[in-house]
């Protein structure tokens, strides 16, 4: 499957290199961190290196719309400005900091959120199960010819 999408990636690759002209070069420093993540990912289809791509890209996109927008118009856009501006890095790292941490973050959350609507649950059937014993009485719980559980 990889080898399917390569001459797609040469093909998206050369036609950045020609619309960003020295912005490619600022792109390709600030997805570092993504590149980082496909090669680390050993998950099949890579879903943590998708994650930090897409938060990294979103950190990546203020700066580089400038220069997609001069590269559309044939217009020369100075990149030395973008590249050398601290600001500038730390948001682009900082959308990649912020996938990693929505990588380890949200197991959590969906432990939690699992956990609660687990718990919902049994409350919600332990009150039918008293109702039904005020109602029907305790033999409910232990029908005739059934052995009462252990008890824990």
């Amino acid at each position: 499957m990889a080898k399917a999408f390569l001459p797609l990636l040469l093909v998206v690759g050369l036609a950045l290199v020609v619309l960003l002209q020295f912005g490619f070069i600022f792109l390709l420093l600030a997805l570092l961190p993504s590149i980082v993540a496909f090669f680390i990912d050993r998950d099949p289809g890579k879903p943590t290196s998708k994650i930090v791509f897409a938060c990294n890209l979103a950190a990546t996109m203020p700066s580089l719309m400038p220069m997609i927008d001069a590269g559309i118009k044939f217009r020369h856009y100075d990149t030395s400005l973008t590249l050398s501006n601290p600001s500038t890095w730390l948001i682009v790292y900082s959308g990649a900091a912020a996938g990693w941490c929505l990588i380890y973050l949200c197991r959590y959350v969906a432990r939690f959120t699992v956990t609660l609507l687990y718990e919902y649950n049994i409350t919600m059937l332990e009150g039918q199960q008293k109702r039904l014993i005020e109602e029907w009485g305790q033999q409910i719980k232990h029908p005739p010819g059934m052995s009462p559980p252990p008890e824990l």
